[in-house]
């Protein structure tokens, strides 16, 4: 390896130093794991959003954040992804896109993460509250909400980050020969008022966008578990009225379940498991992901840079490898969504397979069709060989009119 002087790293010091990604086999695993990720994120998610446009039963509420997150998932990958492998592996810092793509990869590059981080707490409160009360729901978060919440993430995240907009700096350094060599960083030392803009908005950033986001959902699920662990030792949903003491309470408990399953929502323990499942992962791996990045941007922004740096060839892979890492988050998220619930998995092989909603709903109809039948035959048959001791009334208005000290069989026949 050869020590070759490197242009200004992440936080705009100049180092003479002999980079490990200078040897070919750190370089080639770098290069493949940016590679890797870039593909998985751009497919992976367009994967999902062709999911959630073809399938008609994902377009229900919650399934309307994860939307937002898949979208900004997305533009990760379109936007930092490629662009910052080029920059940092396979150019060693130099940027070859010009001045207007510099401004617009810095703000994009912070910007995305913190609008993950925003539509994960909108999803955990839904989910929340999906636990705690399954029949509200739909009133907490009717469309209007979805929509103002999800763009109040987007707009705060997007005017947080305007300083990074602007606090670029691009410079041009003459190259071996006639060609000029590029460099995009973020300025560490750019002043509004006489306040170190950077500092302020990074420091801003973290505990508005990953340490508060964080608190909120270890509460959340800390909160779930606490209720699904109460509700698993519960015998019966119900503990004030036991089904067998009172007549009618079986067919009202019925009706309030068939009620409960036509508005989309669902009161059992194990649907209650499930629920937040999902959730749980993309946020685990939020919480496991992202902490190294945002350490290294606390470190590179608060540092004192006029003590020297000791960088040795090792420690320059800490920032490529911590937005590695962020990245990841961002590419995994169409896994979860996958492995952790049932109905994405047939969801995605629905579209795979070119089913449409309306062939699933004619076989839905088809099947139900045929329960109804066998019902039907089963009170017809139980009709007829009972007509000679009950009233002609339906099966349901005997069942609940039925007394057998009233019942005087016909012998005269």
């Amino acid at each position: 390896m050869e020590a070759s002087p490197a242009p200004p790293t992440d936080d705009g010091d100049t180092v003479t130093i002999t980079s490990a990604l200078d040897h070919p086999f750190i370089y080639l695993l770098f290069s493949l794991a940016y590679l890797f990720v870039f593909l998985t994120t751009i497919f992976g998610n367009v994967v999902i959003l062709c999911v959630f446009a073809s399938q008609r039963r994902l377009r229900s509420l919650p399934k309307f954040f994860l939307v937002n997150l898949t979208v900004a998932d997305f533009f990760v990958g379109c936007f930092c992804v490629l662009q910052n492998g080029i920059n940092i592996v396979m150019l060693r810092q130099r940027w070859p896109f010009g001045y207007r793509m510099c401004q617009v990869y810095i703000y994009l590059l912070h910007l995305l993460p913190n609008v993950s981080a925003g539509i994960l707490v909108l999803v955990s409160v839904e989910r929340f509250v999906a636990v705690l009360r399954p029949l509200r729901v739909r009133r907490a978060f009717p469309r209007k909400v979805l929509i103002a919440s999800s763009a109040a993430v987007w707009i705060s995240a997007a005017l947080m980050n305007l300083p990074y907009f602007f606090a670029v700096m691009y410079m041009e350094f003459p190259d071996e020969g006639d060609e000029k060599l590029s460099v995009c960083i973020r300025d560490t030392h750019a002043e509004f008022y006489g306040y170190k803009i950077v500092k302020s908005v990074t420091t801003i950033n973290c505990i508005f966008w990953y340490c508060i986001p964080l608190l909120i959902l270890g509460i959340i699920y800390l909160t779930i578990f606490v209720v699904i662990g109460k509700a698993d030792t519960c015998p019966q949903s119900n503990k004030l009225i036991p089904n067998d003491e009172k007549p009618g309470v079986g067919i009202a408990t019925e009706e309030f379940r068939a009620r409960d399953w036509r508005s989309g929502s669902t009161v059992t323990v194990e649907k209650r498991k499930k629920v937040g499942r999902l959730a749980f992962g993309i946020v685990l791996s939020f919480a496991l992901l992202s902490p190294p990045r945002y350490s290294y941007l606390i470190w590179t922004t608060w540092r004192d840079n006029t003590v020297p740096r000791s960088v040795t060839s090792w420690t320059n892979l800490l920032q490529p490898a911590t937005f590695l890492l962020m990245f990841l988050n961002s590419a995994i998220n169409p896994f979860l969504y996958a492995f952790l619930s049932s109905r994405f998995r047939e969801s995605i092989r629905d579209t795979f397979f070119c089913r449409r909603d309306i062939d699933k709903r004619r076989d839905i109809a088809i099947e139900m069709s045929c329960r109804l039948n066998r019902q039907r035959r089963h009170n017809s048959e139980y009709d007829t060989l009972n007509d000679s001791q009950y009233p002609r009334t339906n099966s349901f208005e005997r069942t609940k009119s039925f007394d057998p000290d009233k019942v005087s069989v016909d012998i005269s026949s």
